[in-house]
């Protein structure tokens, strides 16, 4: 039976047994100390935690590694307003209205009501806006690279800006300043037998960035489901739908210009509002009638 994603990174942790030794960049080592790095809350960058001991000179290196899928898309898939000024600075909610306003048409052309099932999206769903998700590379209409700096990318990937929990993290139980911060990537189908396959498998962070310059970001829908009275949560939105209710009939406006300052539960609640003020319970009792563009209906 194949090994999951969890055991290999667990096979890979347990060959760097303390005492064990390997070559790195001409020179040998000696592991002293190694373990997976946790936190109170989420997760630290880092995967796989290994500080060695040059056998020669004494010095200390440690080997932070990001055990990765090779298939792996996601970079930041539950993106908010903190995690996104610790990735971009300041100047963060610039950066995402302006990634966003550049695809408005995008944004426009899509269906918010869909009476009937769209492709993944469900019979009875209206859109309270999307979620903001980073990437390696591009996924769906409303997806596109996004203008960082080469430090930028390299933070998606070594998370020098996290929360200092996250950055510096405990390692069997012993906390370690920047434990957390990732400095190399192994990627899970790398030919590994032993020690020495895992070390020469890895890649800087900052080789990879630079064979690797794009980031991408997708912008995923949060939908409410009317059959059901559902929807997944207060998840912060990238481009908010504003719903409300203009002459006695649905209408709405997309809203990009506070990203990820309004959630689910802000977006839904405008929607329920409105629609109670026009008796509508479901997608069924939506027609020509009642919505103000019906360009934005799906049937």
């Amino acid at each position: 039976m194949a090994k999951t994603f969890g055991e290999s990174e667990k096979n890979i942790l347990n060959m760097f047994q303390p005492g064990i030794t390997f070559e790195y960049n001409d020179n040998q080592y000696e592991v002293t100390l190694s373990g997976k790095p946790t936190c109170k809350k989420g997760e630290p960058k880092t995967d796989i935690y290994i500080e060695a001991q040059d056998t020669m000179t004494a010095k200390r290196m440690e080997f932070k590694i990001s055990f990765k899928k090779q298939n792996a898309d996601f970079l930041e898939n539950k993106t908010n307003a903190e995690r996104a000024a610790q990735l971009f600075g300041d100047n963060w909610s610039n950066i995402i209205s302006t990634a966003t306003e550049n695809l408005r048409t995008n944004f426009k052309e899509r269906p918010l009501i869909y009476k009937t099932k769209f492709k993944r999206t469900e019979a009875g769903a209206i859109t309270l806006g999307w979620k903001f998700e980073l990437l390696n590379k591009q996924s769906g209409e409303l997806s596109s690279d996004i203008s960082l700096t080469h430090d930028q990318i390299v933070d998606v990937y070594a998370g020098k800006n996290l929360s200092i929990e996250k950055r510096d993290a405990l390692v069997n139980g012993k906390l370690i300043p920047a434990s957390g911060i990732a400095n190399f990537i192994l990627f899970e189908d790398a030919p590994i037998n032993n020690v020495q396959d895992a070390v020469n498998a890895l890649i800087t962070i900052d080789d990879y960035v630079i064979q690797h310059p794009k980031v991408y970001f997708a912008c995923k829908a949060l939908n409410y489901r009317t059959f059901r009275q559902k929807y997944d949560g207060n998840r912060p939105l990238a481009v908010y739908v504003k719903w409300c209710v203009e002459n006695g009939k649905l209408a709405h406006k997309l809203c990009f210009e506070t990203p990820l300052v309004y959630g689910g539960h802000e977006a839904a609640k405008n929607l329920k509002d409105s629609l109670d003020q026009l008796n509508i319970k479901t997608t069924d009792d939506i027609n020509d009638n009642n919505v103000k563009d019906t360009t934005i209906i799906y049937e």
